[in-house]
């Protein structure tokens, strides 16, 4: 009788402890959703209960999980303007039109992946200091038809993770930052970085790449930055393919290692100052100086 008891007692305790981890799981979903009609009072599980900010939204999700915009809107009507922390796995896939104003994203997800797509980041000016996207920590980051414009106090996009890492940055725009367009800076280690389609322009810098970025840059465009259209310190190395870098007061300041092919570099106040090599196929003209000479070297 007693072992029969003892066992019951095992039974009954594993049963709460499994209705306790299901409540607890339940807390949370893999799907969340956010609207222009949503309310943060609400779970967020579907698209009926969606919840009104991305701050929310995120918060209900388990890690790996998908947020989903159900519209376009404004999804960070928060009063003190918030900065938006991304601190697990994500993907944010929201539909054209979508907005975050007067606020960074903030990506601090040590050794996961964060993907967002269709998000565009206004309205900065008076509202933050820094960068709009910051990538503090994560393994692997993807930005797809991501839009950053007007930020007053600093870059577009800062990658300033400790490597090794990887970003990719696809169909984007980064447009009239006060500092860099897109800042590649590994705090130590090699960042790989790949820009596919990416407008950087109306910036200080369109791209700056510290010691330890590692940039491939094609089918992209330099335009319009009132210091470099590309910037390579020391240690740091760009491979720019099929892209225009145009207008711009330097168009490539090398102080580390850039590689051109097949690109256009074009009404620039100096095209090139620094050592450059080039696959012999580039297009360097119409610039007021064209600078220093790129190396002309073989490809295998």
């Amino acid at each position: 009788m007693k072992r029969l008891l003892e066992v019951v007692a095992i039974v009954l305790a594993a049963t709460l402890l499994t209705i306790q981890w299901s409540s607890e799981a339940n807390a949370q979903s893999i799907f969340t959703y956010v609207s222009s009609s949503g309310s943060d009072s609400s779970s967020c599980y579907t698209p009926a209960t969606a919840c009104a900010t991305l701050p929310r939204a995120i918060a209900q999700n388990f890690g790996g999980g998908v947020v989903q915009c159900v519209d376009a809107a404004n999804f960070n009507i928060i009063a003190n303007h918030v900065n938006i922390v991304i601190d697990r796995s994500i993907t944010i896939n929201c539909v054209a039109g979508a907005a975050i104003s007067a606020a960074s994203i903030v990506i601090n997800a040590p050794s996961q992946i964060v993907k967002l797509r269709n998000v565009g980041i206004t309205g900065l000016s008076g509202y933050t200091a820094g960068p709009a996207i910051e990538i503090v920590a994560a393994s692997q980051v993807f930005l797809e038809n991501v839009t950053t414009s007007g930020n007053p106090s600093g870059p577009g996009i800062y990658d300033h993770r400790t490597g090794p890492g990887g970003l990719v940055v696809r169909n984007s725009s980064i447009v009239g930052s006060s500092g860099v367009g897109i800042l590649v800076a590994p705090a130590s280690g090699s960042l790989g970085v790949e820009l596919d389609n990416v407008n950087s322009a109306y910036n200080n810098y369109g791209l700056a790449v510290g010691s330890g970025g590692r940039v491939m840059a094609k089918n992209s465009v330099f335009a319009y930055n009132a210091t470099s259209g590309v910037q390579v310190d020391a240690g740091g190395f760009v491979s720019i393919s099929s892209s225009e870098i145009s207008f711009n007061s330097t168009g490539i300041g090398a102080g580390g290692s850039v590689a051109l092919q097949g690109s256009t570099v074009v009404s620039n106040t100096t095209a090139i100052q620094g050592a450059t090599q080039s696959l012999g196929n580039n297009r360097i003209f119409a610039n007021i100086h064209d600078g220093t000479a790129p190396t002309i070297v073989s490809g295998q």
